[in-house]
């Protein structure tokens, strides 16, 4: 292989590296444009929910891993600030542990030092007006309540809690525990924070601008195998039981959700009128009754022609449309599947059976299948509903959205299928459990 050639290797491996990317970027395709591709805009959706509802708002962004949610926002971001919306984005996961049991109170402080974090980085408000952040006003609030304990002091006299409520799980447990008896003092007191720094915001910028908050990763809350329920419960009750309480005043809020909670509550959208819930599927490759969708193969193919001489690395189309058809129509497993055959490439353009080995190398991650987990995927495949059988069964749903054992799509309703990775595995082991019985 030439110079020349292992740099056109590296250059286009780093281009399908897992990156989110906004609506400027070149490699970014806007999917939405076709209907017939995954359905209604969400980003459109969400835009006229938040122009149609002057005051404030609340919505839900849901989808499964890699389908492209923190891109969208930022889509979201630019469609809103085009029309002179304060638009304001934060990752919830810079503040919270996603891995323990989440709770109202810890969750709104999260909410209120991300927010009066981006406020400080957006150059919106003059440095006179910000010496007093959610932070400090968070200490206040505490010593206020006798619940000063709290505040771990560092050698530099900074109050801790924002560090140890992202990694110290016995302080947000016992933040957790702290706030149960002040957790309507708690909230007036986040009521109050916004509404100061909103009205701040308006003086300075005009009285006429509406200022929206995209929280993301909020959907990253799953737990581990051991508190993956208590985790999923948690976040159930954060977003039911709760619901009034994440709403703010003068401000339109955006938050992603796990797809599970969907599951686990029907009807959450009347939680969160009028912009409800809205979920981001998979690129579907066929119809519900198996035929081939055309469209949906094109548009993977742009997605990968943005990013490098797919023609130089694998020669024909059939090659790519290999690698389309077992990505199953999921953004991330097609770049995945793109990286291995450039890791593997020794030509160009590259055998078949270096596209067998990437193929076979992401599917190894795959296996093995549980036979409890190939019996319920068989029936996901012949069925192309979740088969849930009790919400007990709620985390193992999860854990299959998760780690793409099972995908999600969209004609005209949702409808699931096992990852086309696995699906004849999974249907191989399910025929032979009964003789194994």
């Amino acid at each position: 292989m030439t110079p020349e050639e292992r740099v056109f290797l590296r250059d286009f491996f780093r281009q399908v590296s897992d990156q989110p990317i906004g609506p400027g970027d070149a490699r970014y395709i806007p999917l939405y444009d076709d209907p017939d591709m995954v359905g209604d805009d969400p980003v459109e959706l969400m835009a006229r929910a938040i122009e149609w509802t002057p005051g404030g708002s609340v919505q839900l962004l849901s989808g499964f891993r890699g389908t492209g949610k923190s891109t969208e926002l930022r889509r979201l971001q630019q469609r809103l600030q085009e029309e002179g919306y304060l638009v304001l984005a934060c990752d919830i996961e810079h503040y919270l542990n996603l891995s323990v049991p989440v709770d109202i109170s810890d969750f709104l402080i999260g909410v209120s030092g991300a927010f009066s974090d981006a406020v400080s980085e957006s150059g919106l408000l003059p440095a006179d007006l910000l010496h007093e952040n959610y932070w400090h006003r968070l200490s206040e609030f505490l010593k206020r309540i006798k619940v000063d304990d709290l505040s771990v002091t560092l050698d530099t006299g900074v109050v801790s809690i924002q560090s140890n409520l992202k990694s110290d799980p016995s302080f947000k447990q016992l933040l957790q525990e702290r706030m149960a008896g002040h957790l309507g003092a708690l909230v007036a007191d986040v009521q109050e924070f916004f509404g100061s720094w909103i009205n701040a915001l308006k003086e300075r910028q005009g009285d006429d601008r509406e200022v929206v908050l995209l929280v993301d990763s909020v959907e990253h809350f799953r737990g581990t195998l051991i508190n993956a329920h208590v985790v999923q419960t948690s976040v159930e009750s954060l977003f039911v039981s709760h619901s009034e309480r994440l709403h703010f005043p003068h401000l339109h809020v955006v938050y992603t959700v796990p797809p599970y909670l969907k599951v686990r509550y029907s009807n959450l959208g009347s939680l969160y009128d009028p912009g409800g819930v809205h979920v981001l599927s998979a690129l579907k490759l066929r119809n519900r009754n198996g035929d081939c969708f055309q469209k949906g193969y094109d548009a993977m193919e742009r997605v990968v022609q943005v990013r490098g001489d797919w023609q130089r690395l694998l020669g024909d189309r059939s090659a790519l449309d290999r690698l389309i058809r077992y990505s199953g129509g999921h953004l991330r497993d097609l770049l995945r599947l793109l990286a291995e055959v450039l890791r593997r490439a020794g030509t160009l353009p590259v055998p078949e059976g270096t596209v067998t080995a990437a193929i076979d190398q992401l599917r190894s991650e795959f296996l093995p299948v549980a036979d409890a987990d190939a019996r319920w995927l068989a029936k996901i495949a012949r069925t192309h509903q979740t088969a849930l059988e009790s919400t007990d069964n709620l985390p193992d749903l999860a854990r299959f959205f998760d780690t793409h054992l099972a995908l999600c799509y969209r004609n005209g309703e949702e409808w699931y299928d096992v990852h086309p990775l696995i699906s004849e595995h999974v249907a191989s082991q399910d025929e032979k459990l009964p003789r194994r019985g």
